[in-house]
């Protein structure tokens, strides 16, 4: 390759690092201007919307042109093409066209975000039918003549799944990031600071040299003084440089109305976001980090917080719900992100009871529990106030997870609810992301780090000082009873619990996280520690309790322990259940086997169910379809029934609605583990009585083995 062919291929790869930042205001610009288009289909604000939405539909196009990317050109075209015959006045939008203007907007997503991909997965069928649908819009020049295309609810153009353009994970562009020159000359005079220390250093080394035999306080003073200045400095460069990667909340906010839209029509729900403080920035990472946290708490929000229409009326509210998403500063160091809906409230209730079912809480502890310890039980693994699972919801998983990564982020999270007004999610996050500072502790001969943010205190107890309730051991520190665990056990690491002098004062670390707290016995603990969080590879992500590691001064590699893990594990212990979690460690003997009934019409996925079920331990009974299935439940006793829906003699659905039917069977738990995806489907299988609903699309083993152990 000449030097001439080098200069023209690296203009060619700017000018694209260029087009996909561009393209992805003109995408985010266009999604945000069809969702205030379909809000204001019959306001005077529509004409304007239509004019903005249509310059950045064209803007696009010519950017796609000048770097070859001749698809999306043709796909611009076409909608603009609709755009210029709504301007011209011989088209009027209406409520169903909009369902193929964002069909459209997400397979832009998707090809913006293929631009320097080989192997595109949007085909040229797909971009041929998506421009014919825009065609037939353009020919639908009065609401009472729209194309049948649009009236018939024509089946949606299919986009591969996605986190699509609009994940700041994806962004475009992402590798780039534009700095003032402020910043930029504030970063220059703090590293041209260290051409002194560099002079420093050397005196001191010779200095060293010359006074190697002999001691010199004076050479002491000034090291210490110099160590002083540098720590000063290091700390300074670091803010400054950090300030740099900071990114504004509206690259994240901005894709919150198009998941609360599109989430709205999925649940049947009308709800109005509202969105403030996308000016204020935070470190990029956190950033990426929070969005799937963000959408979670969003879809919760929709899902189990504001109510349908019709109830939303009869409690005398408006059929139209409100979920808030408002960013505010803190203070220089810490932003809060509040997620707010005026929906139903958590009920506390089910709270609790989910809570004791789940062996989190007893009946005799509630009293003692304010509203917040008892809201903030829903960040537990496995409690779910759900009466229904499905392989995507009611599997109480989703808030636990964004506890982890809340806490991961050096950040807290509160709730509030208010019954029958709506609950608040308040998230405080630090802007950049700090030094990590942590407990370093020792187990036997092995060191680990405990994170502070979970440390409560640490105390010294003598052996006196424990106590045995219930064969749990315990101790109490200024009236409150704290379950006492052996770091060195709940690691798997052998560990004497007698040591030389039983006298002695042993080390503990109150941990706490929610209402729940562990005091941690460790044989010493060697002070905090400051350093950098370094993430394990791949190829460790098995191993459990440990989130990461960091280096001590000497060199050393110390692991983190992953607090909410360790927890977890504590309470295994505690209970005594030191059982694996495989499936066949599982095993029932003799007629202590629960029994289950499978109705499966195909063998292989008969016989697969079977398999499966069976190497966890249960006794397994499959029937050919509905109606067998319901022969065998009236004349043997089953614990729980798994059934496929589509089946020729009596499908699921109308066998779990038999089952409901009769008193004999109509508290047996009922799976549905089926093709059928859509949401239509599952509240059909809410409806018929079923308490768990699974697509086999999704399907894996550890899915429909954890949601039979819930139910029985």
């Amino acid at each position: 390759m000449t030097e001439t062919d080098k200069k023209q291929e690296a203009f060619l790869r700017e000018l694209l690092n260029d087009f996909k930042i561009e393209a992805a205001e003109h995408h985010q610009a266009i999604t945000m201007g069809l969702l205030e288009m379909e809000k204001n289909l019959f306001a005077p604000e529509l004409k304007p919307l239509i004019e903005s939405t249509f310059r950045e539909i064209h803007s696009l196009k010519g950017a796609a042109r000048a770097v070859n990317q001749l698809e999306i050109e043709r796909l611009c075209q076409s909608m603009e093409g609709v755009f210029h015959q709504a301007k011209q006045g011989s088209l009027t939008f209406v409520k169903p066209m909009f369902e193929i203007l964002y069909q459209v907007v997400d397979l832009l997503g998707v090809m913006l975000a293929e631009v320097e991909t080989k192997g595109k997965s949007i085909g040229a069928n797909v971009i041929s039918q998506t421009m014919r649908r825009l065609e037939m819009i353009a020919l639908s020049p009065v609401p009472d003549s729209v194309s049948p295309v649009v009236q018939t609810q024509s089946p949606p153009i299919e986009i591969p799944v996605t986190t699509g353009f609009l994940n700041p994970d994806k962004q475009p562009g992402k590798d780039t990031v534009r700095i003032s020159t402020a910043k930029l000359e504030t970063l220059l005079r703090e590293a041209e600071e260290f051409i002194s220390v560099k002079a420093r250093l050397g005196y001191f080394i010779s200095e060293v040299k010359k006074n190697k035999k002999k001691e010199s306080t004076t050479l002491n003073k000034e090291l210490e003084q110099f160590h002083f200045s540098m720590s000063r400095m290091v700390d300074d460069l670091l803010l400054d440089i950090k300030t740099t990667l900071l990114y504004p909340f509206s690259t994240l906010l901005d894709i919150v109305p198009k998941i609360v839209r599109d989430l709205g029509r999925e649940y049947a729900k009308e709800i109005n976001p509202v969105i403030s403080g996308g000016e204020i920035e935070i470190n990029r990472r956190i950033l990426d980090e929070i969005k799937d946290p963000l959408i979670h708490l969003i879809r919760n929000s929709i899902d189990h917080g504001i109510e349908t229409p019709a109830i939303r009326e009869l409690a005398g509210k408006s059929p139209t719900g409100m979920i808030e998403v408002n960013i505010q500063q803190e203070s220089v160091r810490n932003v809060i992100m509040t997620v707010r809906d005026d929906g139903a409230g958590i009920n506390r209730e089910k709270i609790i009871q989910s809570a004791i079912k789940a062996g989190f809480l007893n009946k005799e502890s509630v009293e003692q529990l304010t509203d917040s310890e008892i809201y903030s039980l829903i960040f537990r693994s496995g409690l779910s106030t759900s009466p229904f699972i499905t392989d995507i919801s009611g599997r109480g998983i989703g808030m636990a997870i964004v506890a982890e990564k809340v806490s991961k982020l050096g950040g807290v999270i509160d709730i509030s609810s208010v019954p029958g007004k709506g609950c608040t999610f308040s998230i405080t996050l630090p802007v950049t992301i700090s030094n990590f500072r942590g407990i370093l502790v020792q187990a036997e001969e092995q060191f680990f780090i405990i994170p502070t943010t979970y440390v409560e205190r640490a105390v010294r107890i003598y052996k006196k000082d424990i106590r045995t309730v219930e064969a749990q051991q315990i101790v109490i520190l200024n009236g409150e009873s704290i379950a006492l665990a052996w770091l060195g056990t709940t690691l798997g690491i052998k560990q004497e619990k007698i040591k030389k002098n039983p006298g002695a004062p042993m080390p503990l670390l109150i941990l706490s996280m929610g209402v729940t707290k562990i005091g941690f016995l460790v044989d010493q603990v060697h002070g905090e520690q400051e350093g950098i969080v370094k993430e394990m590879g791949p190829q460790l992500l098995h191993v459990t309790n440990i989130s990461g590691v960091t280096i001590l001064g000497n060199g050393q590699i110390i692991p983190i322990l992953n607090i909410p893990a360790l927890m977890n594990s504590a309470a295994r212990v505690l209970q005594g259940d030191s059982v694996s979690e495989s499936a066949g460690d599982n095993d029932l003997a003799g007629d202590e086997k629960k029994s289950i009934l499978v109705a499966e019409d195909s063998i292989t996925s008969r016989t697969l169910l079977r398999n499966i079920i069976e190497s966890a331990g249960y006794r397994v009974k499959t029937a050919v379809d509905g109606k067998e299935a319901f022969l065998f439940l009236k004349n043997e006793m089953f614990d729980l029934v798994v059934s496929d829906v589509e089946m020729s003699e009596m499908n699921g659905f109308e066998l779990t609605r038999k089952i409901r039917q009769d008193k004999t069977v109509s508290e047996t738990p009922i799976i549905l583990l089926t093709a059928l995806d859509s949401a239509a489907d599952r509240q059909n299988g809410m409806e018929s009585g079923a308490n768990a609903y699974i697509v086999k699309g999704n399907f894996e083993q550890s899915n429909l083995l954890e949601t039979i152990h819930r139910l029985i």
